[in-house]
């Protein structure tokens, strides 16, 4: 009941437009991305990122038909990095989002923000009977989060766009998730992935990643890995509903849903190993290390093997 209520105020909390007076139409697009059209202005944009978007609005879409314990609630969405707003967009224009917040960071984006939200509430029904159904702010994306989580306000998707490998706002962003809510990850950070950062991926993924042929797959599972640690130092455990790798960034996306209670993990959590010699690889939980080998050899893993190289994986994911 708090957190409907909550949910509520939050649809609530923004100024009223005034129903008698009508906003000058926004000024004419450039660009047009499955049918919803926008303006990047000098935000960083890239067409080739679509397919991504595409994945967060299925996942989105599905969720808020069946995926909720309860249907009635308003749909809540949060874009915590949103550049030129146009996943925000998405989200209301074809995922029948109820209400996004946008948040950047930069405040020079504020206007290009703003016109492109305001395409899609111009003229609206909504706008008409004096509904505010998006709002825009510009605070660092883990204090917003963590804002969120004090005053009660949590949300059924939360879209973390982000460059790099800096996974510091995964918790905050869990602790503003709704139960059943799906977190959207992103990690550019190629180098940890391939093993050249393996530092950089211990510290924000729990990941000591050595180089291997699959460099790509590993990105994705250090990701899910870094995620299903934070969620389970708050109670909580994850789901992986996708994953998805794009060459152009390359950029790792994976979308997660938050499920109430923690589990043992023993499963889905422990280490791959990959055979410099044979080239097979082989997954092992924490129980069987220190007898770990392939069985091209009767030597152990650190004469074959690419030195246990990979902690923190979820086998679960696709």
């Amino acid at each position: 009941m708090a957190a409907a209520a909550a949910a509520i105020s939050l649809l609530r909390s923004p100024p009223l437009l005034q129903p008698t007076r009508r906003r000058p139409a926004p000024p004419a697009c450039t660009h047009s991305e499955r049918g919803v059209s926008f303006d990047p202005g000098s935000a960083f944009y890239r067409s080739d990122s679509a397919a991504g978007r595409d994945l967060a609005v299925l996942a989105a879409t599905l969720n808020r038909r069946r995926g909720r314990a309860d249907p009635s609630a308003p749909f809540l969405c949060l874009d915590a990095m949103c550049g030129c707003g146009v996943r925000a967009l998405r989200y209301l224009a074809q995922a029948g989002a109820d209400f996004v917040w946008a948040n950047d960071a930069s405040e020079a984006l504020r206007p290009v923000i703003l016109a492109n939200l305001s395409r899609f509430e111009w003229g609206s029904p909504a706008a008409e009977a004096g509904r505010r159904r998006w709002v825009v702010s510009h605070n660092d994306a883990t204090r917003l989060l963590a804002e969120r989580y004090l005053r009660r306000e949590y949300f059924d998707v939360i879209d973390v766009d982000s460059f790099g490998g800096d996974a510091a706002y995964v918790r905050a962003a869990f602790l503003a998730l709704k139960i059943g809510g799906l977190l959207y990850l992103t990690s550019t950070d190629w180098r940890s992935a391939r093993g050249y950062g393996s530092r950089s991926s211990l510290s924000s993924y729990g990941a000591y990643v050595r180089p291997m042929p699959y460099a790509n797959e590993v990105g994705l599972r250090m990701v899910i890995g870094g995620a299903a640690r934070e969620a389970s130092l708050l109670g909580f455990h994850i789901t992986p509903v996708f994953s998805y790798f794009a060459y152009h960034g390359p950029i790792y996306r994976v979308m997660v849903q938050l499920r109430n209670g923690k589990d043992d993990g023993t499963s889905n959590y422990g280490f791959i190993c990959h055979c410099k010699s044979c080239g097979q690889s082989q997954t092992f939980g924490f129980d069987e290390l220190g007898q770990i080998s392939c069985g091209c050899t009767d030597r152990t893993v650190g004469c074959r093997f690419n030195h246990c190289c990979r902690p923190t994986l979820d086998r679960s994911s696709p």
